[in-house]
């Protein structure tokens, strides 16, 4: 037998695949699940990632056709159909056994396997080294090509790879245009944007802790007028 000749449809089983990529949104199905297959929006806040992640993954997983949202503007409350999920899941854990059985040279299930370490949110984000590469986890996150983003905030494809990889700096009259195609707070990615920004001058001046010292003594003194 072939795996061509499965029940599967193989478009269905990447869009299931797609939609539980990411660590937040498996947190976001699995506490949907969780309460019954159906949850309050704001149910969804009280958890360790913010607001804006969890807004823009909610809309991914919905322009996927995973979750469902109902009711109005305050009262709005997720779900997911049961029965269409269940029935996912096993054709998804069935390729994965059909592999096993048309591989005779397949891992033992039962055999040790070394786990993947994963670095948290907070970690990962102090690791980026300038804005262009924030841009570029967002993007990724979103499942976004370069061409797709570059048209959305109106620069060349080749412009935002330079911004990506911190040889170019992207202009602010940009923020909005970028925070729309992000699904991102406009404050929140202005604030990433300009604390990046100061980073980099501090960085450049060679005399970073006099630097620093001596801007936050004209902030005082500017908050203070």
């Amino acid at each position: 037998m072939k795996l061509t000749n499965l029940n599967f449809n193989d478009n269905e089983l990447s869009q299931f695949a797609r939609a539980l990529a990411l660590p937040v949104r498996v947190f976001i199905v699995r506490t949907i699940i969780e309460n019954g297959f159906s949850i309050n929006r704001d149910a969804l806040y009280t958890t360790s990632f913010n607001m804006e992640t969890i807004n823009k993954h909610v809309s991914e997983l919905r322009s996927l056709g995973l979750i469902k949202a109902n009711g109005a503007k305050g009262n709005i409350t997720y779900s997911i159909e049961q029965n269409w999920f269940e029935q996912m899941s096993i054709r998804f854990s069935s390729l994965f056994e059909s592999i096993n059985r048309f591989n005779p040279n397949s891992v033992d299930a039962d055999a040790p396997v070394d786990i993947p370490t994963f670095v948290s949110k907070k970690e990962e984000k102090d690791k980026l080294p300038n804005f262009g590469a924030y841009i570029k986890r967002q993007r990724l996150e979103l499942n976004i090509s370069q061409e797709d983003l570059a048209k959305k905030i109106k620069i060349d494809r080749a412009q935002l790879s330079r911004i990506e990889c911190g040889k170019n700096q992207l202009n602010a009259d940009k923020l909005k245009a970028l925070s729309q195609a992000l699904y991102l707070n406009t404050d929140v990615l202005t604030k990433e944007y300009y604390s990046y920004k100061l980073a980099e001058l501090i960085e450049e001046s060679g005399y970073k802790e006099m630097i620093l010292n001596s801007a936050k003594e004209k902030l005082n003194n500017l908050f203070s007028l």
